[in-house]
């Protein structure tokens, strides 16, 4: 008989934070089917795409490959993986291509020594050792996953084995992610989150989501792409409601210009990195402790900005043009992080405005990507591309002549703190669930002072619904703002909403 407490596992150090993700629907009809395995063990196979950030590596669970009768001999404290479930899974895996890899997903159900723990066993640990190097030989890029489900709902424990420099190696996982319109957090055993040190310093705001969620906002890391308009009052504004880990990405100077729509910015500022500006002040502002802060010289649709934008559990879309926003949609589906994009438009006639909108849109799995929305289109993207003069004669700004505003888009702070308002409140209910449902689209409306809510759904076709969880395996083209003849680049590109 084979002595399973022999079995020692070579840890190693992948990456300094390291997630599992999954779709919220999928991990569902995966759990509930395990279950009814009741009162054997029950296991599947799921096929994995990795998420590469900087700080962060991501494993995204999608296909399941079950067993068939007979694959799969199991016991209340133990499974048996017939040879050939073994090698149907690793053909899987190989003809799904590059980068994509395998995880086991099993089960600990009560027993007659009590409720089934969400720890791996010894046994698991020695199945493991034995399993996992059959699947790494095939792959030597690819990461296999490992996740045993406890007995009592939400508890489950994880680990990723990969081919290190010095052979196999494992380490264990941080945080399960439950992604669909919302996102649930689930802590495995290896979690490094710790709750505020001063629980009566966010009192007032802890009676509405509780301590579960003031333990959320002080461990999850909030990405804001651009730091203009709505970007720095959503910066500053998720420093000061507690965030622990706050990123942001913005290139451009203060102008003065700037002065009439950004807070806390003076004229001693002209000139000064917009990021560095508002660096120091979310310090000023920030409640979280610790608190973590990051502000990158970059444009967060470049291709470094994009990878350090995985290492995010939600993100703040703020860009003016909507080809920043073709990247960043991508990356809200394909590697399961729920964004929250925010903009505003205006509607002329006859040279004179007539309507205006402020819109903020959670994009998430289970809910319309921007192109389904209709905020993105072809149409809209070619004539954007065409540049300023295109169409101009038929723009205007705000009750002035398009002469007198030079066809530029105008801004104002009442609109700017509109659509940032609707995307903090969203982003209440997407990370916090405030409320029993996440909204569609919402759109303030003037002249008629109508708050909307889309009623657009979305298209099975669309690629939001085809390329979730792809993660890399995934090409996203990076966005760089144009260009003027002095070679400097066009602040209206990335983030100046």
């Amino acid at each position: 008989m084979t002595d399973v407490s022999q079995a020692k596992l070579p840890l190693g150090r992948l990456s300094r934070e390291l997630h599992f993700a999954c779709e919220q629907t999928r991990w569902q009809e995966l759990e509930l089917r395990l279950r009814s395995g009741v009162p054997n063990e029950a296991c599947t196979f799921v096929m994995t795409r990795p998420s590469r950030g900087v700080q962060r590596t991501t494993l995204l669970l999608k296909e399941s490959i079950w067993p068939m009768a007979g694959e799969v001999k199991a016991t209340p404290l133990s499974l048996e993986l017939s040879a050939d479930y073994i090698s149907r899974a690793l053909d899987a895996m190989i003809d799904a291509g590059e980068g994509v890899g395998l995880a086991l997903v099993h089960t600990h159900p009560p027993s007659p020594d009590g409720a089934g723990v969400a720890a791996f066993s010894l046994r698991d640990d020695w199945y493991d050792l034995r399993l996992v190097p059959t699947f790494l030989a095939t792959k030597r890029d690819a990461l296999f996953g490992s996740i045993v489900i406890g007995a009592e709902p939400g508890t489950v424990d994880a680990r990723i084995w990969w081919n290190g420099d010095r052979g196999l190696s494992v380490q264990p996982a941080d945080i399960l992610r439950l992604v669909g319109p919302e996102v649930r957090f689930i802590e495995l055993r290896a979690s490094k989150w710790r709750d505020h040190p001063d629980p009566t310093l966010m009192d007032r705001s802890t009676r509405i989501w509780g301590r579960e969620g003031r333990r959320i906002l002080q461990n999850i890391r909030a990405g804001v792409v651009g730091l203009g308009g709505t970007g720095s009052i959503t910066f500053l504004s998720l420093a000061t409601m507690g965030i622990g880990k706050l990123n942001a990405w913005e290139k451009d100077m203060v102008g003065k210009e700037n002065l009439h729509r950004l807070l806390g910015v003076t004229k001693k500022d002209i000139g000064r990195a917009k990021g560095a500006v508002f660096k120091k002040a979310a310090r000023r502002t920030a409640t979280a402790d610790p608190f973590e802060l990051k502000v990158f010289d970059d444009w967060g649709t470049s291709a470094k900005g994009l990878r350090q934008l995985k290492d995010c559990d939600v993100i703040f879309s703020c860009v003016d043009k909507l080809a920043a926003r073709v990247p960043i949609c991508d990356l809200a589906y394909a590697h399961l992080i729920p964004t929250l994009d925010m903009a505003s438009w205006i509607h002329p006639n006859k040279g004179i405005v007539d309507a205006i909108m402020s819109q903020a849109q959670v994009l998430s799995p289970g809910l319309p990507c921007s192109w389904c929305s209709g905020t993105l289109s072809s149409r809209a993207l070619t004539l954007e591309a065409q540049g300023t003069q295109q169409g101009v004669e038929h723009r205007a700004a705000y009750g002035l002549q398009v002469i007198e505003t030079e066809g530029i888009e105008p801004s104002v702070l009442p609109l700017n703190l509109t659509s940032a308002g609707l995307a903090l409140l969203q982003f209440m209910q997407v990370a916090l669930h405030v409320t029993d449902r996440t909204p569609n689209k919402l759109r303030l409306m003037l002249p008629q002072w109508e708050l909307d809510e889309s009623d657009l759904a979305a298209r099975t076709s669309c690629s939001c619904m085809m390329d979730s969880a792809l993660g890399d395996t995934l090409h996203i083209r990076p966005y760089a703002p144009p260009q003027d003849a002095s070679g400097k680049s066009n602040s209206a590109g990335s983030g100046a909403n």
